[in-house]
């Protein structure tokens, strides 16, 4: 039998050390592509506009769920920072997952039910590959490609619109 890893053994890990922990599994992430890290900056900017730069946090960010699992969202936004000496955050208000081919199984399947599960209000499945925004909370899920309007129901204010999210700007001519 396989020992497991807990939330002690990840703690115990280099700070430096990009990994979640998946059912007492330690699960590696490359580096995003560059494409996700456009949506992610433009889904943070919308959202520090909105919030604040202290209430929005980028990946990585430790979000212990039980102690065999620690993920690590794209972006979470909190009630109440986290002291700065802290390696994790709690229970986020709102989690957004960027999907990709090696992760979309895991994020939409596996750790959506678990963050609602551990008390996070609603969370956002970023789609780049069908250009698509799907909001997720208790109540069940929404969906919001093209011009619709993606809405939080738990920030007050908060929406995206895909068409805008997906399209790639044209730089400004001087």
């Amino acid at each position: 039998m396989t020992a497991l890893f807990t939330v002690k053994d990840y703690r115990a890990l280099p700070e430096d050390l990009r990994v979640h922990l998946l059912d007492g599994v330690l699960v590696r992430d490359d580096a995003p592509l560059f494409g996700h890290q456009r949506l992610q900056g433009r889904i943070i900017y919308a959202l520090q506009r909105l919030l604040g730069p202290d209430s929005v946090f980028a990946a990585p960010v430790a979000v212990i769920v039980d102690d065999l699992n620690v993920f690590e969202p794209d972006i979470v936004v909190l009630d109440e920072p986290p002291p700065d000496t802290a390696r994790d955050v709690g229970v986020p208000l709102v989690v957004f997952e960027i999907l990709s081919p090696s992760t979309r199984s895991r994020d939409r399947d596996f750790k959506t039910k678990r963050y609602l599960g551990l008390g996070v209000k609603e969370v956002w499945l970023v789609d780049p590959d069908e250009h698509l925004v799907e909001v997720c909370d208790l109540g069940g899920s929404r969906l919001a490609r093209g011009r619709e309007v993606a809405r939080s129901y738990a920030i007050d204010g908060f929406e995206l619109v895909p068409e805008t999210l997906f399209t790639r700007s044209e730089p400004e001519e001087p």
